[in-house]
């Protein structure tokens, strides 16, 4: 049987090998669905394609709680062709240099394979986004048929050391650790008292329009308990190899301390059973995550992050390069998370709530003694 921590990078390289940008998700979409039908859990799809799997707790009176991921990353859409060349519009936070010549891509082709290509300089005017490219064996332009996705030539998943080096680890992270989450819920012994989502979004890369639009449609119970698992840049207080993040904000929104305090009360509790395990706490003002789009709409939000090496591919020296995250955040995101499912139900008797709760008598009678 595959261990837990085996389970969770093995969902990751899974989806790391079906490369994705916003509105070109199918392919990390078909993994997903399948991953979770080898699981037995129970999914569907809403309108614009974000997928909404569902643990059926064992009490539908407890507060459920939901972990959302996006499915794409930043990269290419060609829209148009122009004699031996296509052109291609930035979807998403690409690296400055992508628009230089010389940048090795990958456009996907509609059999699933990849034709090489590389980038031959900026078409346009700069706000426009676009850059030339032309692929490395011509005879591959015949399966392309404007628009058509491509990507930066990058690693799918490789282990190096303690770090896990991808193409797209934002997001892919956060939704393999929501599918670990979901493995180890759905397999243990003992169901949460929840009911337990994982949604996986698209186009977040673009504005968060899955996220968006799955809570303007009320896609999740109103009362749900909403964790955006991201990985977001490495800041001052969020450093690779500390822990998962327990993310109170992002650039646009502070967060939901009712939320929070299930991943706090985790946090307790691990500690307690696994001395050492470690969890870091910070606002993440790196970026926007889907955690505000929901409070948007008013759900009860909080985030977990993995800090991220080389985000959105933007390596030191204007290099492109594979983003990178610790092995252990990872690993103890899915545990964190896990035991936060488990814990809803007693997420408001974290220590910092009861101490703030008890004051001491003597305290207590000193002031009421110089009232006056």
């Amino acid at each position: 049987m595959t261990d837990s921590r085996t389970q969770a990078l093995d969902f990751l390289a899974r989806l790391g090998g079906q490369p994705a940008v916003a509105f070109y998700e199918s392919g990390v979409a078909a993994t997903v669905e399948s991953i979770l039908d080898g699981l037995g859990l129970e999914r569907r799809k809403d309108s614009f394609g974000n997928i909404i799997a569902k643990l059926a707790g064992s009490d539908p009176t407890v507060t459920p709680m939901a972990i959302v991921a996006h499915m794409d990353h930043p990269g290419f859409e060609i829209t148009g062709r122009e004699g031996n060349e296509f052109i291609a519009t930035a979807q998403g936070g690409v690296p400055p240099t992508s628009f230089a010549t010389g940048v090795p891509l990958q456009v996907l082709l509609p059999d699933g394979n990849r034709a090489p290509a590389v980038t031959t300089g900026r078409h346009g005017e700069e706000a426009e986004r676009q850059v030339r490219l032309k692929l490395t064996n011509p005879q591959d332009a015949s399966a392309i048929e404007p628009p058509a996705a491509a990507v930066f030539d990058l690693v799918d998943f490789e282990l190096d050391g303690d770090l896990i080096r991808m193409r797209a680890v934002d997001d892919l992270a956060g939704c393999s650790a929501a599918l670990a989450v979901l493995a180890r819920l759905a397999g243990g012994d003992k169901r949460p008292h929840g009911d337990i989502y994982g949604l996986f979004t698209r186009a977040e890369e673009v504005g968060l329009i899955g996220a968006r639009l799955a809570a303007e449609a009320g896609e999740l119970p109103e009362e749900t308990l909403i964790i955006s698992a991201e990985s977001s840049r490495v800041l001052p207080g969020a450093e690779q190899g500390g822990g998962p993040v327990i993310r109170v904000g992002d650039a646009g929104f502070t967060f939901n301390a009712e939320a929070e305090s299930a991943l706090i009360r985790a946090r307790e509790a691990l500690q307690e059973s696994k001395p050492g395990f470690k969890v870091q706490r910070q606002l993440m003002s790196g970026g926007v995550c889907e955690a505000s789009a929901f409070a948007l709409f008013g759900y009860q939000t909080t985030g977990v992050a993995f800090p991220l090496g080389n985000y959105h591919n933007a390596a030191p020296e204007g290099k492109i390069e594979a983003e990178y995250i610790h092995i252990e955040d990872y690993v103890g995101g899915v545990a964190l998370m896990e035991e936060a499912a488990r814990r809803v139900t007693d997420r408001t008797s974290t220590a910092f709530r009861r101490r703030l709760r008890q004051v001491p008598q003597d305290l207590r009678q000193r002031l009421l003694d110089t009232a006056h």
